[in-house]
């Protein structure tokens, strides 16, 4: 009974969204009552997460165990953002520049990373596949990216090398574009796998 009722409503609200689509005006009481009720279980969700990744970080604390600092750094981190968005409130500069500070080098510093590991990918699959012209260019794409974006090259907006290299640097947006076209048609495939009810996660086999 219990998956029959978790497929009926998947059916139900997955064919109600699907028909919003196309029946915006006369579905959009209903839309906005489900996207509200979604928004509410991701909330929930998301606080579960917090709240478990805080008791984990606290017994970590507690019981000494190892990469004990990174837990006080985590706990004494979240205190901080905590206490200064009841405060300061989100819409508070200050708190905005805070939060920014921080987030932003962090954000560059995982390019950077992400950066290194092409780069490292690239030699790896050199070292097992030898120099195929795939492999090249990775390899060219990667170093050309690092040298790209690494601010090394300094020519005038106006001129034509300026006018090339803003070409160049807007060539990643295509594969951008390729990876959000992906997500889309992966996202649409697994939908229409919930609808057909060829998976079920919300009830198992």
């Amino acid at each position: 009974m219990k998956k029959v009722f978790g497929i009926l409503t998947v059916l139900l609200v997955g064919l109600t969204v699907l028909s919003g689509y196309f029946f915006q005006a006369q579905l959009s009481p209903v839309l906005a009552l489900i996207f509200q009720t979604g928004l509410v279980l991701f909330s929930a969700a998301g606080l579960i997460g917090i709240g478990y990744l805080l008791v984990l970080h606290i017994r970590r604390v507690i019981r000494g165990e190892k990469r004990i600092i990174q837990s006080v750094v985590l706990l004494i981190a979240f205190l901080i953002a905590l206490i200064a968005g009841f405060v300061l409130t989100p819409q508070s500069t200050l708190y905005r520049d805070l939060i920014l500070n921080v987030q932003i080098p962090v954000e560059a510093s995982l390019l950077a990373v992400l950066a290194v590991t092409l780069l490292y990918a690239s030699l790896r699959l050199i070292r097992v596949r030898g120099w195929t012209p795939m492999s090249i260019a990775f390899l060219g794409s990667a170093v050309f990216s690092l040298v790209l974006n690494s601010g090394l090259i300094q020519v005038s907006e106006t001129s034509l090398g300026g006018r090339i290299l803003a070409f160049l640097e807007r060539l990643p947006l295509v594969g951008a574009r390729g990876i959000l076209i992906g997500m889309a048609l992966g996202g649409l495939v697994m939908g229409l796998r919930y609808l057909l009810s060829l998976d079920r996660p919300y009830g198992g086999e």
